[in-house]
């Protein structure tokens, strides 16, 4: 049973990492591109609307979702950005 929820975690990781967006911005404003911090350092926080993108192959980021709704995003290996 656990390797099927190890198994559906990686293909959804998967999936975020490597989904494209659609272009452009919306309503004329500018979009801002934010380098992801490796673990172990300081983390990204992530908001409503933020797409993480891979910016290398085999890229893994570790997600933190606290108690009070925030949620964190730090580099495992590779490299990703935010586009917010």
């Amino acid at each position: 049973m656990r390797n099927i929820y190890l198994i559906i975690s990686s293909i959804t990781l998967a999936l975020l990492l490597s989904a494209c967006g659609g272009g452009g911005t919306s309503e004329g404003g500018d979009t801002l591109k934010i380098t992801i911090p490796a673990c172990g350092e300081i983390y990204e926080l992530l908001y409503d609307g933020d797409a993480v993108i891979k910016n290398e192959d085999n890229t893994s980021v570790k997600t933190v979702f606290n108690t009070d709704g925030t949620k964190k995003i730090c580099v495992l290996s590779g490299s990703a950005s935010i586009l917010r």
